[in-house]
């Protein structure tokens, strides 16, 4: 009868929702804890994505329970347990997981009758996450509507505030019937570099006047001839 009544707890113990499911990222120690009046030690194996079926030790994926091989947490006198599970270093994959905790050292393929809890565990791949310093650049040209490119990619017309990572650029800005113009500009952190420029319109070519071409000694005594003439013949008429 005392068997049955140690065995009752135990499985009411282990069964208590102290563990949910776990997510963690690959490399982080993950504390496991429950339980387990009346017991003296908890055996830990786990099964999960390249891992033997049977299950294996939490802290050595090498170690298989079918061999006997498991971690453990040993069991307080207030009926306590406690298991670290560092999953750094130990060859394990992204992936979903199931961790067994078990009164008795069994695998996966010999708990019938044996006191066991189930914990879900999901292992992730950390991402590293670069935060990259920034800066503005304000640019400020008269006419308005100047064509701006920074390292000549295209970024708006004038005027024209944009946030740009730290760093050196060429700044090119045209706008249609001014000259161009280019200049290196450095971006600070948490600062503001301020471009202001009056553009310069392109020259407009002075028209060549049209030569006027005067007339030649030649054609004007042909010409002081042909006067003389008209007169002579208006005098021999009047006669």
């Amino acid at each position: 009868m005392y068997r049955i009544l140690v065995a009752m707890l135990l499985i009411a113990a282990l069964l208590l929702p102290g563990v949910g499911a776990l997510e963690a990222v690959l490399g982080e120690t993950v504390p496991i804890s429950g339980s387990a009046p009346g017991a003296d030690m908890i055996y830990l194996f786990m099964t999960g994505p390249n891992l033997d079926r049977d299950g294996v030790a939490l802290h050595n994926p090498g170690l298989l329970a079918s061999a006997g091989q498991f971690s453990t947490a040993k069991v307080s006198s207030a009926g306590h347990w406690e298991y670290k599970w560092n999953t750094g270093g130990i060859g394990l994959d992204a992936g979903s997981y199931t961790i067994f905790a078990v009164t008795e050292p069994r695998d996966r393929s010999n708990l019938q009758g044996a006191t066991y809890k189930t914990i879900p565990a999901t292992l992730m791949t950390g991402t590293i996450t670069v935060r990259q310093e920034t800066g503005s650049l304000q640019v400020t040209v008269e006419p308005y509507g100047a064509r701006v490119e920074v390292d000549g990619e295209y970024k708006g017309e004038t005027p024209l505030g944009i946030s740009l990572p730290i760093g050196t650029y060429e700044i090119s800005i045209s706008h249609d019937g001014y000259n161009p113009f280019s200049m290196i500009a450095t971006i600070y952190g948490g600062s503001t570099t301020t471009i202001e420029r009056t553009l310069i319109p392109v020259a407009t070519r002075t028209p060549v006047p049209t030569e006027t071409i005067p007339p030649t000694t030649e054609a004007s005594g042909w010409i002081v001839a042909l006067i003389g003439a008209g007169l002579l013949i208006a005098l021999i008429v009047r006669r």
